[in-house]
């Protein structure tokens, strides 16, 4: 199905309509898992073996470094990174959404969100993946789970959400500057050290506020805490939905202003 220009090029109808194009994204996602796990036994499952196998060597490294018990960390470390892998990942995948899709944008005219939704849709089946992870280790370490773990699914619905927002303004400036996926990746390598994921925010001390003014802890703990147990802080809700709308703001704005030379961009 082919979409109007003008349809794309209003305020925020290339958005709406990719959102409802979703035959479309979804279809493009499991391709994506298919060819890139093609003649492979075990598939998808691959990153979950090879993250528990990371988890569980960092656990009992780190434990010890930050001396606090297995028990403790293991669960913080494998949460924290697991969703941290698909923050990470779908960042620097959307930087080439729509460089990647070049000879499709050339040939119909359909919405630019839908290859960003192709990006998360199928990172969001590798997370699905990956956080089965904490299903055993809940249960070794008797982790049981109580209402308090349903604020684990606003949390991760607005992790998910800030993605879409922040990946459709990436892939722009990313058609437009190709340093952008470069800078990105580098920005990235370096936030997993700054953010706490393999170190618990009680090691920082009284220097608490270092956690507290960077928004990927934020993100991350809304969906974290709640399935340790703990209810995420106002100011980390705050600062999700902050940058919800911020980043919402940005993309739609962005999207409708570049729209019209973006294939040209390609």
């Amino acid at each position: 199905m082919e979409y109007s220009k003008s349809q794309l090029q209003s305020f925020g109808g290339d958005i709406y309509l990719g959102v409802k194009a979703s035959e479309i994204w979804t279809i493009l996602g499991w391709n994506d898992i298919r060819q890139r796990y093609r003649r492979s036994t075990i598939g998808p499952f691959w990153i979950t073996l090879s993250t528990g196998i990371l988890i569980v060597g960092l656990g009992f490294i780190y434990s010890h470094i930050f001396k606090t018990t297995i028990e403790t960390y293991l669960p913080y470390l494998a949460l924290g990174f697991i969703v941290w892998g698909f923050i990470s990942t779908v960042t620097n995948e959307t930087c080439g959404a729509f460089l990647d899709s070049e000879h499709i944008l050339k040939q119909i005219r359909i919405p630019f969100s839908v290859f960003v939704l192709r990006v998360i849709w199928r990172n969001f089946i590798v997370f699905l993946h990956t956080i089965v992870l904490f299903v055993p280790i809940s249960i070794v370490f008797g982790i049981v789970p109580g209402w308090t773990s349903l604020l684990a699914l606003p949390g991760l619905l607005l992790v998910v959400l800030n993605q879409f927002w922040l990946g459709t303004i990436l892939a722009v400036f990313s058609a437009r500057f190709r340093d952008v996926p470069q800078m990105v990746a580098a920005v990235t390598q370096v936030a997993i050290f700054a953010t706490p994921i393999m170190w618990p925010v009680s090691a920082l001390g009284d220097h608490t506020f270092v956690a507290d003014i960077n928004p990927l802890h934020h993100m991350i703990d809304i969906v974290r805490a709640p399935l340790l147990g703990e209810v995420p802080g106002a100011l980390s809700w705050l600062v999700a939905l902050g940058l919800n709308a911020v980043n919402m703001l940005l993309a739609v704005a962005l999207l409708q202003r570049a729209s019209k030379r973006l294939v040209y961009w390609l």
